[in-house]
């Protein structure tokens, strides 16, 4: 999901905005200024759209795509051994309920592709 989001971003011409802190010239025309300011929002927009909703919470308080880059990125990415003891017990607390839904959906929540746009 990260990687795709990432090629999405770069395909909009956003990327740069999560990689660099990267500011509009203040010799820019207004054109220009234009096109920075639709970019930025475009990169906030881009995340958002592109989230399972169970997770907006996260993000709402910015319109910043680097910054809920940031927050996705220290919530889900196992950056060091307590994280990840969280996510593989998360993983085994995980049970199928045959009455409720079929494993193709259950496998694919609980790999997290409900959303893999």
């Amino acid at each position: 999901m990260k990687e795709d989001m990432k090629v999405v971003l770069m395909d909009r011409g956003c990327w740069s905005f999560i990689i660099e802190d990267k500011t509009c010239p203040e010799q820019a025309t207004e054109k220009e200024k234009f096109e920075y300011d639709w970019r930025k929002q475009r990169c906030y927009t881009t995340i958002y759209q592109g989230i399972e909703r169970k997770f907006l919470p996260l993000i709402r308080h910015t319109t910043d795509g680097k910054e809920a880059w940031k927050i996705l990125k220290s919530n889900f990415e196992p950056t060091s051994k307590a994280r990840l003891a969280v996510l593989i017990d998360e993983f085994f607390e995980l049970k199928f309920n045959p009455e409720k839904e079929t494993i193709g959906i259950f496998l694919q929540t609980s790999r997290g592709e409900e959303n893999s746009s």
